[in-house]
């Protein structure tokens, strides 16, 4: 079988319907009749020829007849020795490329479920990638959200610190300043002057729970104080003693209300600064264990869609494959059947010769 080489290469015998034989072509299929009839021509023309030649005719035709059926056994001989190379040519390459086709069509099939396997898990991890993405922009957006309210709380705290500390100070000094024995008039105007520009009686109305007759006696205090001659003229002052009169314990209670109402808003934008600390380190952690899972799932699905697409071009490659050995082997099963065929016909018309030839040398 190997003289005939790849199964890409039919060999000759399929390729002719009549294979020449060490240079002698097979003559064309004979009766016997036919043949005991040329043999007899030649016999006379031999014994013509003998008794020519004074040779014995008998002994000249028997030497022609059995050279001419070894020639024939020969080309008998030579034309079966290459229909078994063929033979064992057409097995080796049937047998070789059914096999091949049985490989070729398990190799698809596991292809074919390998791109469907392929494609749904790039459908899981492509859902998988949005959802994350989109909860990674989620949480950025709250925290955006949150700083930008933070800085916002964090502002309006930074004002209403400023008033509560400028009207501390200015409850503090007109305090002490009326806790003299001898503050005079000019100074409590100037007292009133300093808490009207701090605010005082708009914060209190704003924080401080202050009982509306205080709130009555500051308003009228502040409003009335700039303009009096005496001490007689400011509302709630009854002597020249300030310490004894009404303001004086409106204002003391204020700083108080007002040094409780700044203690407690530092202590609440403290917690607030701790508690944005600790959701901003939260999120930014969510969002960047978001992002990581996000560039994995990237490069799960790149190195599936590559899988996929090698997969997909071995594929084609291989039903391609397939496609040609199908042709060859159908091609294959026609030729050697063929020539199968053509070489019984050969041996019967052979074995006529031969036997038209043996008869012949009876006679």
């Amino acid at each position: 079988s190997s003289h005939f080489g790849s199964s890409r290469v039919i060999p000759a015998p399929l390729k002719q319907r009549h294979p020449v034989t060490s240079g002698r072509a097979f003559a064309a299929p004979l009766v016997s009749a036919m043949m005991r009839g040329l043999v007899l021509l030649a016999a006379f023309g031999t014994v013509a020829a003998a008794e020519a030649s004074k040779e014995r005719p008998v002994m000249k035709v028997v030497r022609l007849l059995q050279d001419m059926s070894k020639e024939l056994q020969r080309d008998l001989d030579d034309d079966k020795a290459v229909h078994e190379q063929l033979a064992c040519w057409c097995k080796t390459n049937d047998r070789e490329k059914t096999a091949a086709i049985e490989a070729g069509d398990q190799k698809v099939t596991a292809l074919e479920a390998f791109l469907s396997e392929a494609k749904a898990k790039m459908d899981e991890l492509k859902t998988k990638r949005d959802e994350t993405l989109d909860e990674v922009n989620r949480d950025e957006a709250a925290l955006q959200e949150a700083s930008t309210l933070r800085m916002k709380d964090n502002k309006v705290f930074h004002g209403e610190q400023m008033n509560l500390v400028e009207a501390i100070k200015s409850l503090d000094h007109a305090l002490v300043v009326l806790g003299k024995h001898n503050a005079g008039l000019a100074q409590v105007k100037q007292i009133a002057q300093q808490l009207q520009r701090a605010q005082v009686f708009d914060l209190a109305r704003k924080t401080s729970p202050v009982p509306a007759s205080d709130m009555l006696a500051l308003r009228t205090f502040l409003l009335k104080a700039q303009g009096a001659t005496s001490f007689l003229q400011v509302p709630g002052f009854q002597s020249y003693s300030p310490q004894s009169s009404q303001i004086f314990g409106v204002l003391g209670q204020m700083k108080e209300d007002f040094e409780k109402d700044l203690a407690e808003a530092e202590a609440k934008e403290k917690k607030d600064a701790e508690d944005f600390a600790e959701l901003k380190a939260a999120k930014q952690d969510e969002v960047g264990a978001g992002r990581k899972l996000v560039a994995e799932l990237d490069q799960q699905i790149a190195e599936l869609l590559e899988k996929h697409a090698q997969a997909f071009q071995e594929l084609e490659d291989t039903e391609a494959q397939l496609e040609l050995d199908r042709t060859f082997l159908a091609t294959l099963k026609t030729k050697c059947a063929e020539s199968g065929a053509e070489f019984d016909q050969r041996v019967k018309d052979r074995l006529t010769e031969i036997v038209a030839v043996e008869d012949t040398i009876k006679i």
